[in-house]
């Protein structure tokens, strides 16, 4: 069946963190195709959009949405070198989860003094979005959409 009448569904993020936006293309490497950056204020990261987590790394959670979408949570670029308690997840693969529920708190003093990035990026994963579009930049409050997707369903 052709494929040119799908259906767009429209998704919005939610800012996980207090913080400063940032241009996701400034971030450096990522596995997001859609998504922003924000560097973190303070150490609680909540989850941006309801779903179940799928995958915990040291650094990453990864959440199963609607529409069959992945949506990557990541905290920084470390190394090695950090404590293991530099971020500390409060979710298990499993887990539900909505835009309110925190997903870690997280050392950003810690991670400034290894001379590390804290920045938090946010976004789709695995599949490309028909439409992106930031609604905020600037200063971010946790929990405002800053976000909007359209996922071809």
């Amino acid at each position: 069946m052709m494929k040119l009448f799908q259906r767009k569904q429209t998704v919005t993020l939610a800012a996980p963190v207090n913080g400063m936006y940032v241009d996701l293309r400034k971030a450096g490497e990522t596995a997001i195709t859609a998504g922003f950056a924000i560097e973190p204020m303070e150490g609680e990261i909540h989850a941006p959009i309801d779903g179940q987590i799928t995958k915990v790394t040291a650094q990453t959670v990864t959440i199963a949405a609607d529409f069959g979408c992945e949506y990557l949570v990541q905290i920084g670029d470390l190394t090695a070198n950090l404590d293991d308690q530099v971020v500390n997840w409060q979710v298990a693969v499993g887990d539900a989860v909505s835009a309110d529920v925190m997903l870690a708190n997280v050392s950003i003093d810690a991670i400034h003094a290894a001379n590390q990035s804290a920045l938090v990026t946010c976004g789709l994963i695995g599949k490309q979005a028909a439409d992106f579009e930031i609604s905020q930049t600037g200063l971010i409050s946790q929990g405002n959409q800053l976000a909007t997707l359209k996922i071809k369903a």
